[in-house]
């Protein structure tokens, strides 16, 4: 996601709101960008997804806005990717663990 204004775009938190009965209890993971590489954003939505019964991970990928500036200035996209590899994986590999917890509870029917 973008982050505008210190926080996340409407159209987005409009679209969480409308999909809420099917994420209710799963795990959610953030990838913004940004002048701060969406952090703003991201901890705002944080806030959000708990209220929505979502089960935000703490792993996310912050793209820096340099990264952005390389690829419309035909810089080296790749390299300043390749320092995102890291984080990525840790958010992906949180994200799967949490996914399965959150899984095994849905199928036990265990109540909040």
């Amino acid at each position: 996601m973008a982050e505008y204004n210190y926080g996340a775009p409407a159209v987005l938190k409009n679209a969480i709101d409308w999909v809420y009965p099917e994420w209710q209890r799963k795990a959610v993971g953030f990838v913004s960008w940004g002048s701060q590489g969406g952090v703003r954003s991201v901890q705002q939505l944080r806030e959000m997804a708990v209220e929505l019964q979502l089960a935000p991970i703490r792993s996310a990928v912050h793209i820096p806005m340099s990264v952005l500036m390389a690829h419309f200035q035909g810089g080296d996209v790749a390299a300043a990717l390749a320092e995102l590899d890291q984080p990525a994986q840790a958010m992906i590999d949180d994200l799967l663990w949490w996914t399965n917890v959150l899984k095994a509870g849905r199928a036990n029917n265990i109540a909040a």
